[in-house]
């Protein structure tokens, strides 16, 4: 019995241990639509943070698979608004599928906020294409909701 206790106890601290060394995980992203009605995506970062690394990825769950990734490594700085589908052309990014939102398609933009070669935190942001659709002027969807750039910007330094 004291055995059985032992490893448990000990295989508890070992998935604490575990838990510990794994970055925190924030829906930041914000998703909306430009002057043309198409949609972009902002990357945002917690004030002071050094840059958007690593891995971006926009997907959804297909099939047909939709969306595209930047692969392992890189620094991607401070990016601002950029179309959806269409990431800064620095980016080396690897396309699959339809590069346009369908409808009934759940879609993940994720990305990690690094400072040198450290991750700070990861970002995982959920949307659909009717969020996007049905949003109005100086409206974003971001943390399961649309809302004012304000409201959001608001929501960023509180999740911050």
């Amino acid at each position: 019995m004291r055995r059985a206790w032992l490893t448990g106890t000990m295989a508890l601290a070992a998935l604490g241990l575990l838990a510990g060394c794994t970055p925190a995980t924030y829906d930041l992203a914000a998703v909306s639509k430009d002057a043309r009605g198409q949609p972009q995506v902002e990357l945002t970062l917690c004030k002071g943070e050094a840059a958007v690394g690593a891995f971006v990825m926009l997907h959804a769950d297909g099939p047909p698979e939709s969306g595209w990734n930047t692969g392992i490594g890189g620094n991607h700085g401070r990016p601002g608004p950029f179309p959806l589908f269409s990431p800064p052309p620095d980016w080396e990014v690897n396309r699959e599928g339809p590069q346009s939102l369908l409808p009934g398609y759940n879609y993940w933009v994720s990305y990690h906020a690094v400072d040198g070669t450290s991750v700070k935190y990861e970002v995982m942001s959920h949307f659909r294409a009717e969020d996007i659709e049905a949003l109005g002027p100086d409206q974003v969807w971001a943390h399961g909701r649309a809302m004012s750039r304000k409201r959001y910007r608001e929501y960023v330094k509180d999740e911050c």
